[in-house]
């Protein structure tokens, strides 16, 4: 009887999760404030689909903008113009009717953008469709990684803090390239997980997890960020999962299983572009042109430098995710049109109260768990995931602003808040405290994002821009409501606490 409800439950809770996450990113995508970037990958993919659906297969533009005359092109564009994300945003414009427009109007927003030729709100509407889908299959995804690194519980944990993050729910939302190389990269994570957690790795999982990832890389070449956190999951799995091998035995396995699966990804990423067919080495030119203009002309991001490693970087890096910072800042970015005296709102911190807090909790104890057993773990695998993207985000991104860059560290951030929130509980007696406490604890942090309720689903009319503001740990102490949810989690934190030090008194006692 056991056995059919764990296996019910492993079905009901990816279910609800789902459903729940749809609805929440879908609903009324016509009332979601717009970004200049979703009108220039509307004006791609919408010119993209129109040329396939007219069957003007020799057509340059399904290549590369290169060589394209129907779109508009800087040379920094290149690396950013995605065949997999076109067709993943120009589909849905096909089926709603919506494949016509000024691509070449749409395309050049950010330079000759004409407002009066820009795609309409239903346009863009349509382009929306599948982002709401890819966010849902995340929070799934989030939900099984927690469960095969940590438990059920942390699974779940993760899943709904992830579900209610503010800037996911924003990307979830829009016309944007985090939706779908989020997606593949945990989706990779994951099927990795699945082809080491037995005793023998599963090369099939090893290979569907590769193809995940190159695609990933396709869509947006940042999902580099998770290649040492994979490496790092292959050598768990074949280090501490096969103790029955001796250490000789094990070096070949682990560069054999790494060599395939970077191979794969490596194969998996060219694929995607059509000209590799034709002459491999010309395409593998272009793209590395592609990073160049990319690295020269976009001014924040750019290729890994050493020189990103600094103590004030560090520390408004961590000013973006985890606590804000109480000096006032100048700022002077002609780029995001910011100046003046931002106070504690900038850097806005994408945190929540609970979130920050257990992560403390969850980071201490994990740094803690590895050193005292000193060997490969799940907890060291999460470990790894928060301090690779860490330097690969201090090393890559020139400027924290565009918190976009920032994703594959935060969602680190979000599994360790998780970990740290079952640390803290398993061991209390108290079953309808700890139950409590953890919906209050998921509550707050909803709060936190879902306050914004209105300029998310009923401002179609609205720019918003980088860095996103709305549902920040900041935004939480500038409203009554949330300001409240906050003190009294913290009471409800002390009282736990409390519980805790009278719990383990009581058992000190007890064996004297």
């Amino acid at each position: 009887m056991s056995s059919v409800l764990i296996s019910h439950s492993n079905f009901i809770i990816p279910f609800l999760l789902f459903i729940g996450s749809f609805f929440i990113y879908s609903f009324n995508l016509e009332g979601q404030p717009w970004h200049g970037d979703e009108i220039t990958y509307l004006g791609w993919a919408g010119n993209y689909i129109q040329l396939l659906k007219q069957g003007d297969l020799s057509n340059p533009c399904l290549s590369s903008l290169d060589n394209c005359n129907l779109l508009y092109h800087l040379p920094a564009f290149g690396l950013t113009y995605s065949h997999i994300r076109n067709l993943f945003i120009g589909f849905p414009m096909i089926v709603e009717n919506k494949d016509g427009g000024n691509f070449y109007n749409w395309s050049c927003y950010w330079d000759c953008y004409n407002p009066s030729k820009g795609p309409t709100v239903a346009e863009m509407t349509a382009g929306r469709l599948l982002s709401p889908l890819f966010g849902s299959l995340t929070i799934v995804i989030s939900y099984l990684i927690g469960k095969v690194l940590c438990n059920r519980y942390v699974g779940i944990t993760f899943s709904l803090l992830f579900l209610f993050y503010d800037l996911w729910i924003w990307y979830s939302r829009t016309i944007m390239t985090e939706v779908h190389y989020i997606f593949f990269s945990m989706l990779s994570f994951l099927l990795l997980l699945y082809a080491v957690r037995s005793e023998h790795l599963k090369i099939k999982y090893l290979i569907a997890s590769a193809v995940s990832f190159g695609l990933a890389l396709s869509t947006k070449i940042l999902a580099v960020e998770f290649s040492v956190l994979f490496l790092g999951i292959i050598l768990y799995g074949i280090t501490a999962r096969h103790r029955t091998d001796s250490s000789k035995r094990s070096i070949p396995k682990i560069m054999l299983s790494a060599l395939i699966f970077f191979g794969v990804s490596g194969l998996s990423l060219f694929l995607t572009e059509p000209e590799f067919y034709h002459n491999p080495l010309q395409e593998i030119t272009i793209m590395k042109s592609d990073m160049d203009n990319y690295n020269r002309d976009v001014w924040y991001i750019g290729y890994p430098t050493i020189h990103g490693i600094q103590p004030n970087r560090i520390l408004t890096l961590f000013h973006y995710t985890v606590f804000p910072s109480f000096i006032e800042k100048q700022i002077s970015n002609p780029h995001l049109n910011l100046s003046g005296n931002f106070g504690w709102t900038y850097p806005p911190t994408y945190s929540s109260i609970p979130l920050s807090i257990f992560f403390f909790i969850g980071i201490g104890s994990l740094i803690y768990g590895v050193w005292k057993t000193r060997r490969w773990s799940p907890e060291a695998i999460l470990l790894l995931w928060f301090a690779s993207t860490f330097i690969f985000t201090l090393l890559i991104a020139r400027d924290f602003s565009l918190e976009r860059y920032l994703l594959p560290f935060l969602i680190s951030i979000i599994l360790i808040a998780s970990y740290g929130l079952w640390i803290f509980i398993k061991n209390l007696t108290y079953n309808r405290t700890k139950i409590v406490f953890s919906i209050y604890f998921i509550f707050v942090h909803s709060m936190t994002a879902m306050s914004y309720w209105q300029k998310i689903y009923f401002s179609p009319e609205t720019t918003w821009v980088n860095p996103l503001h709305y549902g920040t740990l900041q935004d939480s102490f500038d409203y009554y409501l949330t300001f409240v949810m906050n003190i009294a989690f913290v009471c409800f934190l002390l009282y736990m606490v409390m519980i805790q030090f009278r719990q383990r008194m009581k058992k000190r006692i007890e064996i004297k």
